[in-house]
């Protein structure tokens, strides 16, 4: 059965692609929301589904805006882009795909965050340097992963993701601390990949719009400069972990949980 082979896949390799699990409709729709809410420089978005954060990243438009009236109708409608948002993550067809690759434990997000790479953008030429998400969550029953949302079309030009095929058995690995959250070149708490390399495949990850990335917490990955001047490469990306697992809050992610049910 295909649901046996893409838990095999996904525990063999650390990583598995589910395609089209958007449609291009939904994809479209998201984006939409997301670029009324970017700021001019395009800088991620942390924890989107939650009306709070909208606000704080949201700080220039609100005070933008001339008359108080407009003030209150803009930040009133925040509750309702949050709540698309987190709904956009407690469908049906998202929540059995991630279900079934942790035998049916009950997962519970943790965190959202959107990267725009937008060409020509502050936060265009972004690349993530090789680390392991669970390097921030640090749960040590390596429960914690990532799922990443294709809302663009995704190639190493535009700047993908890759992963190190298998890595996730090595466990969480040495790392050179990177500031993360506002660094516009390079992010990511840095691993030594000089020997992981030889050992571990690197896939390029390209994905059309609609496909599912989801990654093992300890899976070791990064990302590309976007290299061209037209196309951003848009992922709108959910931290999960099994249900009653503890994990680092973080200063800036301020994860904390909640349901998708």
């Amino acid at each position: 059965m295909k649901n046996f082979s893409d838990i095999n896949f996904f525990k063999e390799n650390g990583y598995i692609i589910f395609k089209s699990l958007y449609s291009k409709e939904d994809c479209k729709s998201i984006l939409k929301k997301l670029n009324f809410l970017a700021d001019k420089n395009y800088s991620q978005l942390l924890n989107i589904h939650r009306k709070d954060f909208l606000i704080l990243q949201t700080l220039n438009k609100i005070q933008n805006l001339k008359f108080l009236e407009d003030k209150h109708k803009y930040i009133k409608s925040l509750s309702g882009y949050a709540n698309f948002f987190l709904n956009s993550f407690k469908k049906k067809i998202f929540v059995n795909k991630i279900t079934k690759l942790y035998n049916n434990r009950e997962i519970v997000g943790t965190q959202t965050q959107v990267i725009f790479k937008k060409p020509r953008s502050k936060y265009g030429k972004q690349q993530y340097l090789p680390h392991q998400d669970n390097s921030y969550a640090k749960n040590k029953n390596n429960l914690f992963f990532t799922t990443h949302l294709f809302l663009e079309k995704a190639n190493m030009k535009n700047g993908t993701l890759y992963v190190h095929e298998k890595s996730h058995k090595l466990g969480l690995l040495k790392f050179d601390k990177v500031k993360s959250y506002g660094n516009e070149k390079k992010a990511g708490n840095k691993i030594n990949v000089a020997n992981l390399k030889k050992n571990f495949k690197t896939k390029v990850i390209k994905a059309n719009i609609g496909d599912l990335l989801v990654m093992h917490g300890n899976l070791v990955h990064g990302s590309y400069v976007n290299k061209t001047k037209k196309k951003s490469r848009t992922t709108f990306s959910l931290c999960c972990i099994v249900k009653g697992e503890k994990f680092v809050k973080g200063r800036n992610a301020c994860r904390q949980v909640f349901n998708l049910k």
